[in-house]
């Protein structure tokens, strides 16, 4: 005669409990990790894309991010360049204005050449001249 032992109802169902929830934590570790992998690969594309790109590439971005930056301020009323295209010196803080600011039409209306910034001036020089009074485009600043 064979005496088989059968486990108890309750200790399969936990055994079997136990087995589901460790089938759905591997699972959910391997998603995980696929999400992990393609955020890093899509990490390095971007970053290999912009390295590859040349220096005029790279130039142009940056002055489109300029000169937009710039026409916000336009916009505000804080930049009244006597230039077109507007100088970026003072923009960049390069001269005596602060916070993307540019002043140079409001000084040579003052007659205080002094304080226009050097890009202005050669600007006004070569024929870029945009002032709202036509004939601060003729200044001399030698």
């Amino acid at each position: 005669m064979v005496v088989v032992l059968a486990e108890p109802l309750e200790e399969q169902v936990v055994v079997e409990d136990r087995e589901v929830y460790m089938k759905k934590i591997k699972s959910l570790i391997l998603a995980s990790l696929l999400v992990i992998v393609i955020l890093v690969s899509l990490i390095f594309y971007s970053s290999a894309t912009f390295q590859k790109q040349g220096f005029e590439e790279k130039r142009e971005k940056l002055l489109e991010q300029l000169y937009s930056n710039i026409d916000e301020s336009i916009l505000e009323g804080k930049y009244e360049c006597c230039i077109e295209p507007p100088c970026t010196m003072c923009y960049l803080g390069h001269w005596i204005w602060e916070d993307g600011t540019c002043a140079c039409d409001e000084m040579i209306a003052k007659g205080e050449l002094d304080k226009v910034c050097p890009q202005c001036k050669r600007g006004i020089e070569e024929g870029e001249c945009k002032s709202a009074n036509e004939s601060f485009c003729e200044i001399s600043f030698d």
